[in-house]
């Protein structure tokens, strides 16, 4: 623990379950909320739990109350799931969704080789980029899945 603020490693142990979710509604959502917004977002039965889960994360330094009673991030640590997404505010997608749409791209510009050149190289060059492409999806969709509290519609 360097100047008082608790560890990755330490945050880790103990932002989980509705912590964790409360942390990413806030994340995701990057403005001063009341304890009350937070419930609603994060579908808790009360706003008294919303409050014990902002504590919380108050107490390790994540985030802080300003003068209106209204709690916000002060500190973006991506710990546990949160370490597979980058962005912010809304825009936090799965880093394999970088990888998989260039990975894409570079395939569906390379088959104009396979169509030009048509030969053994080029066919197996196109399986593997597709193989590639299959892999990076099924992961960054994965993850998707797997985020801590799922965007409403």
């Amino acid at each position: 623990m360097s100047d008082g603020m608790p560890s990755e490693e330490e945050l880790a142990e103990q932002v989980k379950g509705k912590t964790l979710q409360v942390y990413w509604f806030m994340l995701r959502h990057p403005r001063p909320m009341s304890a009350r917004e937070i419930q609603r977002g994060t579908e808790l039965s009360s706003p008294s739990l919303s409050l014990h889960h902002l504590e919380k994360l108050k107490h390790y330094g994540l985030v802080d109350k300003n003068v209106h009673g209204e709690y916000e991030v002060t500190r973006d640590v991506r710990v546990g799931i949160l370490r597979l997404f980058v962005g912010r505010g809304r825009a936090m997608v799965p880093k394999y969704l970088f990888y998989a749409t260039f990975y894409t791209s570079l395939t569906a510009a390379l088959s104009t080789m396979l169509y030009l050149f048509g030969n053994w190289y080029s066919t197996v060059l196109m399986l593997l980029l597709a193989s590639v492409c299959i892999v990076l999806w099924y992961e960054a969709l994965t993850i998707w899945r797997e985020q801590p509290f799922p965007e409403r519609e």
